[in-house]
């Protein structure tokens, strides 16, 4: 018996610690559905899990780890290494100072506001400028367009899992004009999920089209960034929004 633990206490101690990948996603149905779920919900999440992890897994022996926290706390976390991979974020000048970016985009579409269904009535369109002195709400953290301060719109930001359904409900109740999104795919799904009839999604079509990344910690080894890019290439194809 002293022999069998002797054993066990050895080969615990001799075999290789595996190394943890720390995974986040930021709520943006119909993208990610539930951030805050281990793991996420939503069709990016499922794409990860099926298409990039099980192969990290076999190639550099990782376990994945889901950390949970508000969009503007996984920012931060991205950059004080506290987590290695975070998906999907708009890449902008300064955030390319503090984190890495995958090498192509993985969603590249233009960016939706909800409003109310008189605005702009029997159009699904409108332009940056329609917006000018209004006030909208947009996730805490996120980056605003320059065409925001141009046209002096005002903005308010919150967090959370259940973000799109306070928001919207400040668009219902007339407290703000308009929810902003950089993916008119998420607001369109944010108005048929919390099923606000008064409300519709347009398209901001006179500013170019967005595109959102997985972004990586400046620490996280370049083999594994490098993996993850190649994954990505090879098995973007296979994405599915699930409206």
């Amino acid at each position: 018996m002293k022999f069998i633990f002797l054993f066990l206490v050895f080969f615990s101690l001799s075999s290789p610690a595996r190394e943890l990948l720390r995974v986040a996603a930021v709520q943006g149905p119909p993208h990610v559905v539930n951030a805050e779920a281990n793991p996420p919900q939503g069709s990016g999440p499922d794409f990860m899990v099926k298409y990039i992890f099980p192969e990290l897994k076999k190639k550099f022996k990782i376990n994945v780890v889901w950390k949970s926290s508000p969009f503007k706390r996984e920012l931060r976390d991205l950059e004080n290494n506290q987590i290695d991979v975070l998906f999907f974020i708009v890449k902008t000048p300064e955030r390319e100072k503090i984190f890495d970016y995958s090498a192509e985009p993985f969603i590249s579409e233009h960016a939706g506001i909800i409003v109310h269904k008189d605005f702009h009535k029997g159009k699904n369109s409108a332009s940056m400028s329609d917006f000018a002195g209004k006030t909208v709400g947009l996730m805490a953290g996120a980056s605003m367009p320059p065409e925001f301060k141009q046209y002096k719109i005002k903005t308010i930001t919150l967090s959370g899992v259940d973000l799109g359904e306070r928001l919207s409900n400040l668009v219902e109740t007339n407290r703000i004009d308009g929810v902003f999104v950089h993916l008119s795919s998420v607001t369109r799904e944010m108005v048929e999920t919390n099923k606000y009839p008064n409300l519709k999604s347009i398209e901001i079509t006179d500013i170019p089209m967005y595109k959102v990344y997985v972004a990586f910690s400046k620490k996280l080894s370049p083999e594994i960034k490098n993996e993850i890019d190649s994954l990505l290439k090879a098995n973007r194809k296979y994405y599915r929004a699930k409206n």
